[in-house]
C-alpha cells in the first residue's frame, strides 16, 4: 500500500515539474458545448475500419467523453450505466465487487459476453475488465457494438464490444472534488508536445451494511447471522501516451484498485475482513499508415492480492495471489475503392496464468487452520487467427459484408478450433435512414479460473470446452442531425454455456447450459433548440436458460430497461439529468441438473444530475447527484442496496 502510494505521488510531482514552462493554453476545462446526446458520424469497431454509423450493419453507437461526463460519472462504466441496452452489475459503491473487484456490463443480457478494448486491443482478463478503472479524462471517445463480434474480435465477444479509444493527446488541466461519503477526486493531464500524461486519484468512504442478512458464520464455534458492508476504497489511475511519428503512437496505462468488504453481525461488529488489491499494466504500440496497414503490438498483466482474516482470530489469515500476462500483435490491411472494401487480418496472441493460495480448510469458521500452501499453474493459452472480410457495394444503397475468421487455440487444458462465418447486409432507405440485417456465429474459451481454480468452495474443470453460439439482428436507424432514431431486433442462442453447478458446498464449472434471449431495443434522441435536448430508450428481452435438453426453460437477467436524458445549456451553465431503470430482474443458479431463477424485489432506478457552470474560460464548477432521489434499490447482483444519494463538488481548471 504504501509503495503504491509513493509511485502515484511520484509520478504526480515529476509530471507537474515541466509546467512551469509550457506555454499558457487557453481552453475550456471542460467542453460541455453540446447539449444533447452525440453519436459520431464514422466508427472503427464495428468493422475493423472506419464506416459511417448510418451504413454500418450492426447497432453500433459513439459516445464522446464530453457526452459520458454529462452522466456525472468519472469512470467509463459508471457513465455507460445510462445507456439504452447496458446491462450492469456491482455490489458495493464506487463499483467494488467480490473475487474480481468490478462492476460488471454484457450487452444483449449475455453474462461476461462483452469483450472490452482500449485503443481496440483486449483488456480482459479471465473475462474481466475494469472499466470502473477508466477515467473519462483519459478518454476520447467509447464505441459501443452490440451482437456477436467474435468474427473481427475473437472469443468473449458474445453479446458485443466495448471499445475505450483513449486520447493521444491532452491539454493541461487540474481537477479537484470532494463530497460525502468520504468521496474525493484528484486529476490532472498534461500536453508536453508529443507526449501526453494523465494522472488521477479517486476515493470512496466506508458504506455501513449494504446487504441483506446472509447465511450463518461461526465465530468461535456459535453460528452468527451476517450481512457484508465495504470499507474505504481508492483507485489510481496513470496513462502515458508519446506520438513517435504520424504513424506510430506508443501507450502505457496503469490502473490499480484497493478496497476492502467487511463481514459484521446484526448489530454492526466487524466479524471478518476481506482485503483486495488490483494492479493493472497496459503497454501498445499502434501503427497506422495512409495505406491501409495497421499494426498493434501489446503487452498486458494483471497481479491480485486478496487477503482475509477474522477479526476472533487475527493471526490465521487466508491469502491468494495471482499474475495474468497477455501479449501479442495484431496486423491489419485493408484495400478500398469505389465500390468494396477489403480487409485481411492475422493475430498471435499469448496468455500465462499462475495462483497461489493457502485457503481456509472449513469455509465460514473462525476457528478454521489453512490448507496448506497450494500453486496452480503457470498455465499458458497460445491463439492463431486469420481474419477476412469482403464490403461489397451491390447498388448505389445498397451493400453486402461477407467475413470469416479461423482460429486455432493451444492451451494446457487440449486445443481447440473455430471457424467463424457472418453475413451482413444494409441499405440506404433515404439520405437520412438505412435499414440491416446480420447472421454470424461467435465463441467463448473457458478461462483459467473457471478450468484450474480450486478452494474449499471451489472445484477446478480442467475439461471445459468452448462455448458458441448464433446472433441474428435486423435494424433502422435514423439520422437527420437534430433527431436520431434507431431500432433493433436481435435473437441469440448459445450452446454449451459454461454455469457454475452446487455440488453440496462445492460449486465447480461445466459445460451444460443452452442460452437463448429475443428481443428489441429502441432509441431516439433529438435536439429541440441551441439549449435544450433530450433522449430515451427501451430495451425489451426474454434471457432464458436451461441446463440440458428436454427440460423446461428458466428465465435469467431482467426482462426490461428504460432509460431517459435531458440537457440543458445556456451560456455559462450546463445542466444534465439522466436516469436508467431496470426492471423485472432476477439470477440464475445451478444444482441439481437444474437451472434456478431467483427474482430479485423492486426493481432498479439509477438516476444523476450534473450541473456545471463556466466561471471564467479557463474555470469551470461541477455539483453531481448521484442516486437523486436517494433509493434503496437492490443492486442487479440481487443481494446488496445500492448507497444513498450523496453529492460531489468540484473545481477544473485549465492552463
Amino acid at each position: 500500500m504504501k509503495t503504491k502510494n509513493r509511485m502515484f505521488s511520484i509520478c504526480a510531482l515529476a509530471c507537474m515539474l515541466p509546467v512551469t514552462v509550457q506555454a499558457a493554453e487557453t481552453a475550456p476545462a471542460v467542453d460541455e458545448t453540446s447539449n444533447m446526446v452525440q453519436t459520431a458520424d464514422v466508427n472503427v469497431t464495428a468493422q475493423g475500419y472506419e464506416k459511417p454509423t448510418l451504413d454500418t450493419p450492426a447497432d453500433a453507437t459513439v459516445y464522446t467523453a464530453d457526452e459520458l461526463k454529462k452522466t456525472g460519472a468519472h469512470d467509463v462504466i459508471s457513465a455507460l450505466k445510462y445507456k439504452n441496452g447496458v446491462h450492469f452489475t456491482q455490489m458495493g459503491p464506487d463499483n467494488q465487487s467480490w473475487i474480481t473487484g468490478n462492476a460488471g456490463v454484457n450487452l444483449r443480457g449475455i453474462e461476461n459476453g462483452t469483450l472490452v478494448l482500449i485503443d481496440g486491443i483486449p483488456a480482459s482478463f479471465n473475462n474481466v475488465s475494469h472499466l470502473d478503472m477508466l477515467t473519462l479524462d483519459t478518454v476520447d471517445r467509447v464505441e459501443v457494438v452490440k451482437g456477436g463480434g467474435s468474427v473481427l474480435y475473437g472469443s468473449e465477444a458474445f453479446g458485443g464490444v466495448v471499445n475505450v479509444i483513449t486520447k493521444s493527446a491532452y491539454k493541461n488541466t487540474v481537477r479537484i472534488a470532494a463530497g460525502d461519503r468520504g468521496q474525493r477526486v484528484y486529476a490532472a493531464t498534461f500536453g508536453l508536445g508529443p507526449v501526453g500524461l494523465a494522472v488521477s486519484q479517486t476515493r470512496y468512504g466506508e458504506t455501513g451494511i449494504l446487504s441483506t442478512v446472509q447465511a450463518k458464520t461461526k465465530i468461535n464455534g456459535i453460528p452468527t447471522p451476517f450481512v457484508y458492508g465495504f470499507g474505504a476504497s481508492r483507485k489510481d489511475h496513470v496513462h502515458l501516451t508519446y506520438k513517435i511519428n504520424e504513424r506510430t503512437r506508443f501507450s502505457y496505462m496503469y490502473n490499480g484498485k484497493n478496497h476492502s468488504i467487511q463481514s459484521r453481525d446484526e448489530a454492526g461488529n466487524l466479524l471478518q475482513l476481506f482485503s483486495y488489491d488490483d494492479d493493472e499494466h497496459f503497454a501498445s504500440v499502434n501503427y497506422h499508415d495512409s495505406n491501409g496497414w495497421t499494426a498493434d503490438a501489446f503487452y498486458n498483466v494483471r497481479s491480485i492480492s486478496n487477503p482475509d482474516h477474522f477479526v476472533v482470530n487475527p493471526s490465521v489469515v487466508e491469502w491468494e495471489k495471482s499474475i495474468h500476462r497477455h501479449f501479442g500483435t495484431d496486423i491489419k490491411k485493408v484495400w478500398k475503392n469505389d465500390v468494396s472494401t477489403t480487409l485481411v487480418g492475422l493475430s498471435v496472441k499469448r496468455q500465462t496464468y499462475v495462483d497461489q493460495n493457502q485457503k481456509y480448510v472449513i469455509w465460514r469458521d473462525s476457528s478454521s487452520a489453512l490448507r496448506p500452501y497450494a500453486k496452480f499453474g503457470p498455465y499458458a493459452m497460445n491463439e492463431y487467427s486469420l481474419l477476412a472480410s469482403y464490403d461489397r457495394d451491390l447498388s448505389p444503397v445498397t451493400a453486402a459484408i461477407l467475413s470469416m475468421r479461423q482460429d486455432w487455440v493451444k492451451s494446457t487444458a487440449g486445443d481447440y478450433r473455430a471457424f467463424l462465418p457472418q453475413v451482413q447486409v444494409t441499405t440506404r432507405l433515404g439520405r437520412d435512414s438505412a435499414a440491416y440485417a446480420s447472421v454470424g456465429r461467435f465463441f467463448r474459451m473457458p478461462n483459467f479460473r473457471n478450468l484450474y481454480y480450486a478452494s474449499a468452495v471451489m472445484r477446478p474443470n480442467p475439461n471445459l470446452k468452448p462455448e458458441s453460439g448464433w446472433n441474428y439482428e435486423a435494424g433502422y436507424k435514423y439520422d437527420a442531425g437534430k433527431r436520431r432514431f434507431t431500432a433493433a431486433l436481435f435473437h441469440i442462442d448459445v450452446s454449451d454455456q459454461i454455469v457454475g453447478v452446487k455440488d453440496g458446498a462445492v460449486t465447480y464449472q461445466t459445460n451444460a447450459a443452452s442460452y437463448r434471449n429475443t428481443g428489441v431495443e429502441l432509441s431516439y434522441a433529438e435536439e429541440r433548440d441551441a439549449h435544450f435536448g433530450w433522449n430515451a430508450g427501451v430495451t425489451v428481452g426474454n434471457p432464458e436458460r436451461k441446463y440440458k435438453e428436454g427440460q423446461a426453460w428458466q428465465r435469467a437477467l431482467g426482462r426490461y430497461q428504460l432509460t431517459a436524458g435531458v440537457n440543458y445549456e445556456n451560456r455559462a451553465l450546463t445542466a444534465a439529468l439522466n436516469l436508467s431503470y431496470w426492471g423485472d430482474r432476477g439470477y440464475n443458479g445451478t444444482r441439481n441438473e437444474q437451472v434456478t431463477f431467483t427474482h430479485i424485489p423492486g426493481n432498479l432506478l439509477a438516476s444523476n444530475l450534473h450541473v456545471a457552470y463556466r466561471f471564467t474560460p479557463n474555470v469551470t464548477g461541477t455539483f453531481d447527484v448521484d442516486n437523486l432521489f436517494n433509493r434503496r434499490d437492490f443492486t442487479n447482483s440481487g443481494v446488496y442496496y445500492t448507497t444513498g444519494r450523496s453529492f460531489l463538488v468540484g473545481v477544473n481548471c485549465a492552463f
